[in-house]
């Protein structure tokens, strides 16, 4: 069958958890299928919007270029005619049999029309929160945690997207384009305060509820949601998408990215953080758990590029400033091809997320490595970590307790051991995919049968 994957990113251009994913399900589906992609890329040398085609790995990908230069509205951040057209150039051109949604972040949530236009089903895969949030991780400004589904609160974390205007926006690009980098964080303020001139609280709240109408609508087309987590299902089914439309099935992981895997050997214990580095992830909370353990013998490894992303762009100094001592390491960011490399030199991965983590790769990964986890309480973590089994948890944003648990298996290094011996098989990616290929052939079973 023809196949047309969508997600917000693709490598090698973009590396992180959906990315990933998205390539080693389409490699793997590759093998009996068609498979092609289409995904967002951010090139402000190019043409906006622009269209190219490339063939990688044997895999005809689709990029258009969005870097937002032209988004003068809060709903052009979700509804972009202009891509949708470069996807209808897309869906006429290779009229796949299938389409499969990682996510529309970046991308358009208007391409759905174009698919439902040409009768086409679609899957769509539930990441994380973003159709309901467009934070994506339901964190105030606080980075405490949001459960009103209200729009009103909306209003405050939105502020800056919900205040966008042409002309402050054209200003501000023009500038950003010819100043120094350690200039832009006074040059951003400068814009954020011409956008909030005249700001209509109404106008903005109205703007949010249009949103969740409009995406509630966009889930009433969806023929299949599939929800990594039954925490992540949960959330969409009191959102408003029937049970028996949300398909749990958890992720699968290619294993030969850690074929012949051999841990090296230390003389002390080394605590590892693999990923991206931003507030949701807890990275600082890490850092100052760890500055209390007083053994020489651990360390701490962080693994990940220290970017400034927008909206966090005080993040990386942040954390260098809260580094005590020499046993805590910024790696830098890493190559996937790397990765088994790099959890050959840990002995207990940490996850001290603070966001309602829905299936994080990265649990998986440590899991095939032997590697045990210290993680947060939260969203779907518990559902891969068992506490006291194969992991240790603790309460999300708790730097005390994270502490103590990281003491317990310095003061205990037989208890890694114990955890490591417990941990249960990872499923691999051919297997998750043979269950991704069974939805493909059942929803144009049903399609055939309809028709």
């Amino acid at each position: 069958m023809k196949i047309l994957q969508v997600v917000q990113g693709f490598p090698p251009d973009a590396m992180a958890g959906t990315e990933l994913y998205t390539h080693d399900l389409s490699m793997q589906l590759s093998k009996n299928n068609e498979v092609f992609v289409f995904y967002r890329t951010s090139d402000t040398k190019k043409k906006e919007y622009d269209l190219t085609r490339t063939n990688s790995e044997g895999l005809d990908a689709f990029a258009v270029n969005n870097t937002f230069r032209f988004c003068n509205s809060f709903e052009q951040l979700y509804r972009n005619d202009a891509i949708a057209r470069q996807f209808a150039l897309v869906l006429d051109e290779i009229k796949p049999d299938i389409i499969h949604i990682q996510h529309l972040i970046f991308l358009s949530t208007t391409i759905i029309g174009e698919i439902k236009k040409r009768k086409i089903p679609v899957v769509f895969t539930l990441h994380d929160y973003w159709l309901i949030c467009p934070q994506w991780h339901f964190l105030k400004k606080d980075l405490t945690i949001c459960d009103n589904n209200e729009a009103t609160p909306c209003i405050n974390c939105l502020d800056q997207q919900l205040s966008i205007k042409a002309l402050p926006k054209k200003f501000y690009l023009f500038l950003r384009d010819i100043t120094p980098g350690f200039f832009m964080r006074f040059l951003k303020n400068i814009y954020l305060d011409l956008t909030k001139i005249n700001q209509d609280d109404f106008r903005m709240l109205e703007n949010v509820r249009l949103r969740k109408g409009r995406i509630k609508k966009l889930c009433s087309e969806i023929d299949l949601f599939i929800a990594p987590s039954l925490f992540i299902r949960r959330k969409f089914i009191e959102f408003g998408i029937p049970e028996g439309k949300i398909k749990f099935i958890t992720h699968g992981i290619n294993k030969e990215s850690f074929r012949g895997f051999r841990r090296k050997p230390s003389d002390g214990i080394r605590f590892g953080f693999v990923g991206t580095i931003l507030p949701a992830k807890g990275v600082d909370i890490l850092i100052n758990a760890f500055n209390r353990l007083k053994d020489n013998n651990a360390e701490l490894r962080i693994y990940g590029k220290l970017f400034p992303y927008q909206g966090f762009e005080y993040y990386p100094g942040f954390l260098k400033r809260l580094v005590r001592g020499r046993r805590i390491r910024f790696m830098g960011g890493v190559d996937h091809n790397d990765i088994s490399a790099v959890f050959s030199e840990i002995d207990v991965l940490a996850l001290p997320s603070i966001w309602n983590e829905n299936c994080p790769l990265v649990i998986l990964e440590a899991f095939l490595a032997g590697v045990p986890l210290i993680a947060s309480r939260i969203g779907g973590i518990p559902e891969l970590v068992s506490d006291g089994v194969d992991g240790i948890l603790f309460q999300p944003g708790d730097v005390e307790g994270l502490y103590h648990k990281m003491q317990l298996l310095v003061s205990q290094p037989d208890m890694i051991d114990k955890l490591k011996r417990n941990i249960s098989q990872v499923k691999n990616i051919s297997d998750h995919a043979k269950e991704i290929e069974e939805i493909y052939s059942g929803l144009l079973t049903a399609k055939s049968y309809l028709s």
